[in-house]
């Protein structure tokens, strides 16, 4: 039995004692299999496809998924694992079609957000037009933005800005092959890095006009009886102008946080929602989105500025995303109680998205908790997704928080929602968001 265990414990042993393999064969797979990325497949360093050759005109191209929007944290690391899985086929599939294909040398991943590819400048596919490196990796950066966008479609990926550099290195023999190597990827880097750098500075700037001109609008969307369709109240949503390319909440704040701008933009976030109250939404609940750190400082909890909001409104709920943690809940439970009494009601956003494991809605006991949409899409057709909201459910009725499904936009999900008790709704089916939003009845 003994032994059993120890052949268990030790699956290389096991593999060379069953196989005529030698030792340092196994050896090496075992080292192939740390050397490799399991989410793209990829090897994470060139030096294992290169197996130390030479070559006289060294071309590398480094394909860089913009690292500016903060996606992996906005969106989690799933669909980031995602994003990365298309990016390697993407490039795979182009790769093998390009001219320079024959040249490949390598293709591998550094491990965090940016593939390197490897060629033999000089070596073509005969008969093929003719085409520069940077041309190629012009094709190879606007092939994964497609393929990108097929996958995943708006929000996540259009955070994500992808850069391509590409250089030639000629061959040095009095430099060490591995240096060499080291240096052109070190080169490549920097040159996406400074492209990076520079977009982002001009984003940042671009939200600055915007700010300072007070260029966001505001639009409000219904959340109903998901039976009745009865109007509970409506959030307020925030938007840039039309057709600019801060037009959507997940860009405005990408770029808010990378400017350290947030607490300016959530301030005039505020500002807009409560100057732009359409008359529908002034006898109904209204939602707006709030973080922790807007929430507990000192111009927002100022008792003029509480007594001017609820003049304006007199029943607001604030919005706390779980996506947000709270790093000091015996403080922050404070800040909640002195807002309670001043007459503000709270709702927890995004719940059961997984990133603070449910701990927001267990320490602050909100009036409503808000299903998130990627639970609610689909739901009919997922018995996961059903016993998750029904625990949520279960976890509001302990707690005497009402459940809000977001993201509803089918019949179906509507009417499951409807059979496990869930009372409020809201989604495309009920209504988009609007400056004067309408009210549908499926």
């Amino acid at each position: 039995m003994k032994a059993t265990r120890e052949r268990r414990a030790d699956p290389l042993r096991l593999v060379a004692e069953r196989t005529p393999v030698e030792v340092p064969e196994i050896e090496r797979l075992r080292l192939e299999s740390l050397l490799q990325d399991a989410i793209t497949g990829l090897t994470l360093h060139p030096f294992a496809d290169l197996k130390g050759e030479r070559v006289a005109n060294l071309g590398v191209i480094y394909v860089q998924l913009g690292r500016f929007a903060g996606v992996e944290s906005l969106y989690g690391w799933e669909l980031y694992d995602r994003i990365l899985r298309v990016t390697a086929a993407s490039l795979r599939e182009d790769v093998a079609s390009s001219p320079l294909a024959p040249g490949l040398l390598a293709m591998s991943f550094n491990g965090s957000d940016g593939v390197f590819l490897l060629f033999d400048a000089a070596r073509r596919a005969p008969g093929r037009r003719s085409v520069t490196l940077e041309a190629e990796a012009g094709r190879l950066r606007q092939g994964v933005g497609r393929r990108l966008k097929q996958a995943l479609g708006r929000s996540a990926v259009d955070l994500m800005h992808i850069h391509a550099t590409a250089l030639v290195i000629p061959d040095d023999p009095r430099v060490r092959l591995s240096r060499q190597v080291m240096r052109a990827l070190a080169e490549a880097t920097r040159l996406a890095d400074a492209r990076e750098s520079g977009e982002k500075k001009g984003f940042v700037e671009r939200l600055k006009s915007l700010l300072s001109a007070k260029k966001l609008r505001a639009v409000f969307q219904p959340i109903v009886g998901v039976a009745s369709g009865e109007v509970l109240g409506y959030e307020a949503l925030i938007r840039g102008p039309i057709g600019h390319e801060l037009e959507m909440p997940d860009e405005l704040f990408a770029v808010a946080r990378e400017g350290d701008l947030v607490l300016e933009l959530e301030s005039l976030c505020v500002e807009t929602v409560f100057s732009s109250l359409p008359r529908v939404a002034r006898g109904k609940r209204l939602f707006v989105n709030a973080s922790a750190r807007l929430l507990t400082h000192s111009v927002f909890l100022d008792d003029r500025n509480l007594a001017e909001m609820s003049r304006m409104h007199g029943d607001v709920v604030l919005e706390l995303s779980e996506k947000e943690v709270v790093f000091n809940y015996p403080a922050f439970r404070e800040v909640v109680g002195r807002l309670r009494a001043a007459g503000f009601g709270f709702a927890i956003d995004d719940a059961g998205s997984g990133y603070s494991g449910l701990e927001s809605i267990v320490q602050l006991r909100p009036e409503y908790v808000k299903v998130a949409h990627t639970l609610v899409s689909g739901l009919d057709e997922d018995r996961i997704k059903r016993e998750i909201v029904g625990s949520l459910a279960a976890l509001g009725k302990r707690i005497d928080a009402e459940l809000i499904a977001e993201g509803i936009e089918t019949p179906r999900e509507r009417e499951t929602l409807r059979n496990m008790g869930v009372p409020w709704g809201q989604g495309f089916l009920f209504g988009r968001p609007a400056a004067r939003p309408v009210v549908l009845r499926p």
